[in-house]
């Protein structure tokens, strides 16, 4: 029976081709819509490390202006000065302790006679790789004693190895970073992008992985060139790195593991110790003086979703219905004309279940072609986003979510487009028709 509904709705829509492909357009284009910001939004609004919300955390110190507080997020300053920093990672208190900062280093082979570019690189320490389920494909972190006593180790991404090493097992082999040689120690595979990058939201949320990782306290002995956000409240006079390095000026993201409400609490404490002190020192003057985020916690405090991004979901779902209703009117006035047809079918004895799924039938057609049209379109749209904006490379892309929605969006345009037509048809009157013919 299906086989027979079918070959009769592909032969309605050949009768009505004009008709036929502007449904066709009318719901592609709406699905296209929908499906390009609902798959943006998908990704924009996960978070990649929903399953340690318990157990990792941002820090934020309020080490700031006594007189005014920090003037975005939740009034505390994002970053933590090195003193900080430091302070925080030699307590040794937290299972897990990264501070990080993103730097521009130049990267080349020793024996490379070409001017050496720079890259963006991540000074951090090595429980980086395991709080963030860093993934490699040759080798691993450094040791923590690279971390203490900085050695010149370094963990290269899978494009750097592939640019400098054509793709081979790495390990071991030399690099200069800024003239200096660090041995490489790991390769992170490039399947490794956290979408958004929650561990330094301070700055893009969506750029792409670093290029290479190295140890954080070479920080101490030289100036490596920042290309982080950096931010002082504070007119100090700074003439020396060593003057930088104690001064107030925030540049350093932290992070803590803390695997049990005991060793939460633990830190806790140790903070509270820590600002008391400092305190004393006539630091920390305002309230609160600490915060601990999860994940979720840290991307609604940096507003990785602003309210724009919700309404423009909101306003693709309205287009969607729009597109939909239009549909619907064509997909009405096609049937009604083909009403006399229907009132024949009834007085030979077609029930008017018949006549109702033979047209749903039709509709389902139309609506299975609107999708898969849309969907093509809404890749053209993702293909178009990645060409004009350069950070969203990882975030405007084709993913599980754009088929599933395709699929639901064209079941639910079928049923929207197709369900009030064919029961109208199927309702008409025989006998007003068979006076006619």
């Amino acid at each position: 029976m299906w086989k027979y509904y079918l070959r009769l709705s592909l032969h309605s829509l050949r009768k009505t081709p004009t008709l036929s492909l502007l449904m066709v357009l009318a719901i592609a284009t709406g699905i296209a819509a929908n499906l390009t910001i609902l798959t943006m939004h998908s990704v924009v609004s996960s978070n990649p490390l929903a399953h340690k919300n318990e157990r990792i955390f941002a820090v934020q110190l309020n080490a700031w202006d006594p007189d005014r507080e920090y003037f975005a997020l939740n009034a505390i300053p994002p970053q933590l000065t090195y003193q900080d920093a430091k302070a925080l990672y030699d307590a040794n208190v937290a299972d897990e302790v990264v501070v990080m900062r993103k730097a521009g280093v130049t990267i080349q082979l020793p024996e490379s006679t070409e001017i050496p570019s720079a890259y963006a690189t991540r000074m951090t320490t090595r429980d980086f790789f395991s709080m963030f389920d860093v993934q490699f494909i040759y080798g691993g972190p450094w040791s923590k004693n690279a971390d203490e006593n900085p050695e010149h180790v370094v963990v290269i991404s899978e494009g750097m190895n592939n640019k400098f090493f054509k793709g081979a097992n790495s390990l071991g082999q030399a690099i200069l970073l800024d003239g200096e040689i660090f041995t490489v120690v790991g390769v992170v595979s490039e399947k490794w992008q956290l979408v958004p990058n929650v561990y330094d939201l301070n700055n893009l949320p969506f750029e792409a992985a670093p290029d290479a990782y190295f140890p954080f306290f070479f920080s101490a002995a030289k100036p490596y060139q920042g290309w982080g956000n950096v931010q002082s409240w504070s007119n100090e006079e700074i003439r020396t790195h060593e003057d930088y390095l104690q001064s107030e000026t925030i540049w350093i993201q932290a992070w803590v593991g803390l695997n049990s409400a005991e060793k939460r609490q633990e830190f806790s404490q140790f903070l509270e110790n820590y600002i008391s002190t400092q305190k004393e020192q006539g630091r920390f003057k305002r309230t609160p003086g600490y915060q601990l985020n999860s994940p979720q916690e840290w991307l609604n405090i940096n507003d990785v979703v602003p309210k724009d991004n919700k309404q423009l979901l909101m306003l693709s779902f309205v287009f969607l219905m729009i597109c939909l209703v239009n549909s619907t009117v064509l997909m009405l006035a096609k049937f009604l004309r083909k009403a006399p047809e229907a009132g024949i079918r009834r007085a030979l004895g077609a029930s008017r279940h018949s006549i109702f799924f033979q047209h749903l039938t039709e509709a389902f057609i139309v609506g299975a072609a609107g999708a898969l049209l849309g969907l093509l379109m809404s890749m053209g749209g993702l293909a178009g986003v990645r060409a004009l904006y350069s950070n969203y490379e990882n975030v405007a892309v084709f993913n599980g979510v754009t088929v599933a929605a395709a699929i639901l969006l064209a079941l639910v345009a079928t049923l929207c487009s197709g369900f009030l037509p064919a029961w109208r048809i199927s309702h008409a009157a025989p006998a007003k028709y068979l006076k006619t013919q």
